[in-house]
């Protein structure tokens, strides 16, 4: 019985320990993700690199007359060289006008996330 125990919580603290490998890098890309749908353009801001504001601006006005809902949304750190990592999520960001839904899938972009001044910023994206 000791040993079953045991084992028991060995297993949970080693699930518990992997269950949560987001990076913050990866974190700050989900928080840009999220304030951008939901069109608070103060907070999305606040994740974005200068050199991207006015990218990012463009972005959240594309959304501005259309209801948004983000689905299935997860990201994760795919490269990381130095203060540069590189981010892909999954999900998407579903905008709906007219009764009519169109799906962006986020899994067609790597984000560039930037270490400045002690925060992870999101900088740009590749398709």
């Amino acid at each position: 019985m000791k040993k079953a125990f045991f084992f028991l919580m060995l297993s949970t603290i080693l699930l518990t320990s992997c269950g949560n490998s987001a990076s913050p890098a990866a974190d700050t890309a989900k928080k840009f993700l999220q304030a951008l749908s939901d069109k608070d353009d103060a907070l999305m801001l606040s994740y974005v690199c200068a050199d991207y504001e006015l990218d990012a601006l463009l972005e959240f006005d594309a959304y501005a007359l259309v209801q948004t809902t983000l689905t299935g949304l997860d990201c994760q750190q795919k490269e990381m060289d130095g203060d540069d990592a590189l981010i892909i999520c999954s999900g998407s960001i579903d905008a709906t006008y007219n009764n009519e839904v169109r799906n962006f899938d986020l899994s067609e972009r790597t984000y560039r996330v930037v270490h400045q001044g002690g925060d992870w910023l999101v900088c740009g994206y590749t398709k």
